[in-house]
């Protein structure tokens, strides 16, 4: 399988990313998917600073991230997916591109969104998306970190009310 995890963490690539997630995805491709960062330059060549040694990393809009895993890009790579929003999951899938699962990082409590955690913050859209992930078969849970046990999205959502 290309796909070895995907992640929702508005951070995209940070220290826990490369450093906790690296020994327990173990990938040999960072991709972050991302319209708006993957044209600012500045943006990017701050997070490729962080890439580990023997990985490499793309960061890309969605059309290119579609077009590379359809001509079969990455099918010899452990990829580890990064985006800022689960609706890029969702087109991954549309594409027919296989994800394991889904683990949310950090989505920041702003514009609006609701805490559900610690760090995961959500609007009706994101909830949307992230249950119809679970719906396609895709598991969905908050983890921040790997030493974190999984909380699966629903029970996160249990008694909160989405604005």
């Amino acid at each position: 399988m290309t796909v070895v995890l995907a992640r929702v963490d508005q951070r995209l690539v940070h220290g826990i990313v490369v450093n906790q997630w690296a020994a327990e995805v173990q990938p040999k491709r960072y991709m972050v998917i991302d319209d708006v960062v993957s044209q600012d330059e500045n943006v990017k060549a701050s997070m490729r600073l962080s890439k580990p040694a023997g990985t490499g990393m793309s960061i890309i809009n969605t059309e290119k991230a579609l077009t590379n895993f359809k001509a079969g890009k990455y099918d010899a790579q452990r990829v580890f997916v990064i985006a800022k929003e689960p609706s890029t999951m969702l087109k991954l899938l549309d594409a027919g591109i296989e994800i394991p699962r889904v683990d949310i990082g950090i989505i920041f409590a702003e514009d609006g969104r609701t805490q559900i955690s610690k760090f995961v913050s959500v609007n009706q859209q994101e909830v949307a998306d992230f249950k119809e992930l679970e719906k396609r078969g895709v598991p969905v849970n908050i983890r921040y970190v790997p030493a974190d046990a999984p909380v699966p999205f629903d029970r996160a959502l249990e008694g909160k009310t989405i604005q």
